[in-house]
């Protein structure tokens, strides 16, 4: 059985939730960061604003309470004693004017605000020293609405970067997604790619039990309009006719399974029952061509985190190329052993071999040493790519006139995991 999952193990532990108190945690510093309960920053200068008509009203009005004690007289009241109260009152337009217009509200406020301590510092103030102690609101009004101003401005960057950041993060995402499809859509092409090479042998595979069926037939028609007629003679031709379709449709329904377009569905898979569908659409070819097949596959061979079909497909292209690679004959190993907690699986052909220059370029797409017509440079640059997104590698390793190794690395699925 093909094991199937919904989704990769990357995307697996992406999803995992986090703990109640980390998830709450990361929304709370999510929320300041987006900076969304600031008020913008755009919003209508001078004039228009309605904001400047309300900062200058309370500028007034803060004001005249100021000064109420020399328009009024000198009291003992709340309203013309505390001056130090009312200073600190006038604050609240310099920082009013810091948190919506920024750096400039906050310079013109603060100026106003020394506009209006200096006339009484300088002329009426019976306090010693009452430029000093203006100066010193002052310094602390701009400074304090300055540091205000200059702080929103900086979370309000950070906002406009993180709502860029997030739109070119969907961009990203689109483009990522319009190259998984592509990068589907190449290794069916290849798919179909790797059928027209095998387009002949198949014709041939299937051509022989068809023709075996046939010869059957007419032996048992033969029989039933002669007097030799023998029931178990014609039990043993019924049953080898049998076998013949069995095997033509075993073989049909291993080509569609490798031809059909499918989603990538990671699970636990077999690789000997991989081998063993890839041999059911190859092996009669490398029959055709005096290649000695041998399996050295251990019967302990754990299990791999894999796609079924793209395995399918890697393994066929492979075994292919070692097949083509042996024109006059010769001799396929497959073998199939754990290697440090890894499953390794090793194509090993006696065929031609490759030249050093070529080997790094093995993998480039359309690169290829095949005659013209016999391939298109895909199948080792597909395979490759498959094995990057299985989180696995191919290495080769050839000599001339000697032969070629393909080592396919692949992780050990397991229980639990996928």
């Amino acid at each position: 059985m093909r094991g199937r999952a919904k989704i990769t193990p990357e995307e697996a532990i992406a999803n995992e939730p986090a703990p109640n108190s980390t998830r709450r945690w990361r929304e709370g510093i999510a929320k300041i960061k987006d900076a969304q309960w600031l008020p913008d920053s755009h919003v209508p200068r001078g004039v228009r604003s309605p904001h400047f008509w309300i900062i200058a009203a309370l500028m007034a009005v803060l004001a005249f309470v100021y000064y109420a004690d020399k328009i009024f007289g000198n009291g003992d009241n709340f309203f013309t004693t505390v001056h130090d109260l009312h200073r600190v009152l006038l604050l609240i337009p310099v920082l009013y004017a810091a948190v919506l217009f920024r750096v400039w509200g906050a310079l013109i406020a603060s100026f106003v605000f020394l506009g209006i301590l200096l006339p009484r510092a300088l002329l009426v103030s019976p306090y010693p020293d009452p430029l000093f102690r203006a100066l010193v609101f002052f310094g602390i009004a701009i400074l304090v609405s300055l540091l205000i101003a200059v702080q929103l401005n900086r979370l309000d960057a950070e906002r406009k970067a993180k709502l860029e950041l997030e739109a070119a993060n969907q961009e990203l995402t689109l483009y990522a997604q319009r190259f998984r499809e592509s990068q589907e859509q190449l290794i069916h092409a290849e798919k179909l790619t790797s059928l027209g090479q095998m387009a002949a042998a198949i014709a041939h595979e299937l051509n022989n039990p068809l023709a075996g069926v046939l010869v059957y037939t007419r032996l048992l028609s033969k029989k039933l309009g002669g007097e030799t007629f023998s029931r178990e003679e014609a039990a043993t031709y019924l049953e080898r006719m049998e076998s013949e379709i069995s095997r033509s449709s075993q073989i049909i329904r291993s080509l569609l399974d490798f031809a059909r377009q499918s989603e990538p569905s990671f699970g636990a898979v077999d690789m000997k029952q991989v081998i063993d569908q890839v041999l059911t659409i190859v092996g009669h070819q490398a029959e055709l061509q005096k290649i000695e097949v041998l399996r050295e596959i251990s019967p302990s061979l754990p299990r791999v985190m894999a796609d079924f079909d793209q395995m399918q497909q890697v393994f066929t292209n492979l075994i292919l190329n070692a097949i083509q690679a042996m024109p006059d004959g010769g001799k396929l190993t497959l073998r199939g052993l754990e290697v440090d907690g890894r499953v390794r699986l090793d194509i090993q052909d006696t065929g031609c071999g490759i030249s050093k220059e070529n080997l790094n370029k093995l993998f480039t797409p359309f690169f290829t040493t095949k005659e013209k017509g016999k391939g298109v440079g895909l199948g080792l640059a597909v395979a490759h790519g498959i094995m990057e997104r299985h989180k696995g590698r191919i290495e080769v390793q050839s000599e001339v006139g000697k032969g070629t190794i393909f080592s396919v690395y692949l992780e050990v699925h397991h229980e639990g995991k996928g």
